[in-house]
């Protein structure tokens, strides 16, 4: 399997025109399978809740590979993809799978100290 990450972004709940709410989805395709989407489709990357715990299909396809295998997946996407939005949310997923380097973070003290 050649796992690959490719976002989508879409809008959803009942917001007015002016401020619609934009959701980025990340999917996880093999590119061995074929080609083009949706046949090569996966599973949905899930949130971090999903990867550490819980029972996503994508913890359950990749193990105790998924969080390693969600990093990867998300550093190369966001060295590829130019749409300012995704590249941010990609970010945030990054920092959510460091709980180590997030809790430093706000914690001034503890980052002093070490």
């Amino acid at each position: 399997m050649k796992p690959r990450l490719i976002s989508f972004k879409r809008e959803v709940g009942r917001r007015s025109l002016d401020n619609p709410k934009t959701e980025v989805l990340f999917v996880v395709i093999d590119s061995d399978i074929s080609k083009n989407y949706p046949l090569n489709f996966v599973c949905v990357l899930p949130l971090s809740e999903g990867l550490w715990g819980g029972h996503s299909a994508f913890r359950k396809l990749f193990g105790e590979e998924s969080i390693p295998l969600a990093k990867r997946l998300l550093s190369k996407a966001l060295i590829k993809e130019s749409d300012s939005e995704i590249k941010t949310e990609i970010g945030r997923r990054l920092k959510l799978l460091n709980p180590k380097t997030t809790l430093l973070s706000k914690m001034p003290i503890l980052q002093k100290s070490l």
